[in-house]
């Protein structure tokens, strides 16, 4: 099985692109990431041939469409931005939410009356709110999906403390003005004065304060995890309002096996229940930082609470093990979890 990943960019998505890649190339099948922005989609497929393209709507380019169209056996799973009940509620001016344009909606039909090659669209929201956010693709023969963010096993293991990250509040994640939203009144304000705690921040974009210590290389995230005794995890404004878009970082951070305090999103609720400290707003998440530096053994309790929790249900494996059932291969995809608890999650 010959599984090609359209990638885009070094961000959020890319990481989760390379968590699916590592888990089926262990488990002995070929996947290969696919750099659509600077190679040619003919010398990608050509060259690799494979029998599952995972791309996505907004990437969904004539090129793309001909290797597709090309390939009568292929089967395609796309990523696509919101389309359903809840797209025309969206504040555009405040909130910055990929929805689906016309043009690549009317991309999607045609290619589907065409072929019937696209199994399903996909977004990282949880499962709960396809149906609202992702409803109208079913009005094209097109089912919507929940892949959720995940860890990365391969990546995220084998963490280790290291007395050079070691602080009380570690953060490792860019500043910009859409993010500051929530960074400022949630972050921000424990930073002042200085020395009040001992706070490390990392990222690809400059923070403007004192704590900022560069950049960080993507094999030694996992270590900052693990080396400060409080991880917080804070959300996009959209994430706040709307309550179903869980970020990566949480998934990394128990995984890695850190400790973690969150903003209040409704999908963090439903996906961790009580193994995250979850903050109402600023002044409670400040609150949760003052008590659980002082409560080692609870923080210890509730990140190897945490810790289980992804590993049994969002790594890569499960959910490369949930694209193929969406592919109904449901052989394959029990295989892959089988194989991911006898070989893989056995640290």
């Amino acid at each position: 099985m010959k599984i090609l990943i359209s990638s885009d960019g070094t961000h959020a998505h890319f990481y989760q692109r390379v968590a699916w890649a590592n888990a089926f190339n262990s488990c002995g099948m070929q996947a290969m990431l696919w750099d659509c922005k600077n190679s040619s989609a003919f010398d990608a497929f050509d060259t690799f041939e494979p029998d599952i393209f995972l791309g996505q709507a907004y990437n969904l380019t004539e090129d793309v469409v001909k290797c597709i169209r090309e390939r009568p056996w292929l089967k395609v799973g796309l990523r696509a931005g919101d389309w359903g009940d809840q797209t025309s509620e969206i504040d555009h001016e405040r909130f910055n939410i990929l929805t689906c344009s016309p043009q690549e909606m009317q991309a999607l039909k045609m290619l589907n009356d065409e072929t019937g090659q696209i199994k399903f669209v996909h977004i990282h929201y949880t499962p709960e709110a396809i149906g609202v956010t992702h409803n109208h693709f079913e009005s094209i023969g097109i089912k919507p999906i929940s892949l959720m963010m995940c860890a990365d096993v391969l990546s995220y293991r084998g963490a280790n403390f290291d007395p050079a990250l070691a602080c009380d509040i570690g953060f490792v994640g860019g500043y910009w003005p859409y993010k500051a939203q929530v960074l400022d009144p949630y972050l921000m304000p424990l930073l002042e004065p200085f020395g009040q705690y001992g706070v490390k921040l990392f990222g690809n974009q400059p923070w403007k304060a004192n704590q900022y210590c560069g950049l960080i290389s993507d094999d030694k995230v996992k270590d900052v995890f693990v080396s400060s005794k409080i991880c917080p995890n804070l959300s996009e404004p959209h994430a706040q309002e709307y309550g179903f878009d869980v970020n990566e970082r949480i998934f990394k951070i128990l995984y890695a096996g850190g400790f973690c305090i969150s903003d209040n999103v409704t999908g963090y609720r439903k996906t961790f229940g009580e193994h995250v400290p979850i903050a109402n707003d600023p002044e409670h998440f400040k609150e949760l930082v003052d008590y659980y530096l002082n409560k080692p053994t609870e923080r210890l309790k509730l990140a190897e609470a945490g810790n289980v929790h992804v590993k049994e249900n969002h790594t890569g494996f499960h959910r490369a093990s949930e694209i193929l059932a969406a592919f109904e291969m449901q052989d394959l995809s029990e295989e892959i979890v089988k194989q991911y608890k006898e070989n893989i999650n056995v640290f």
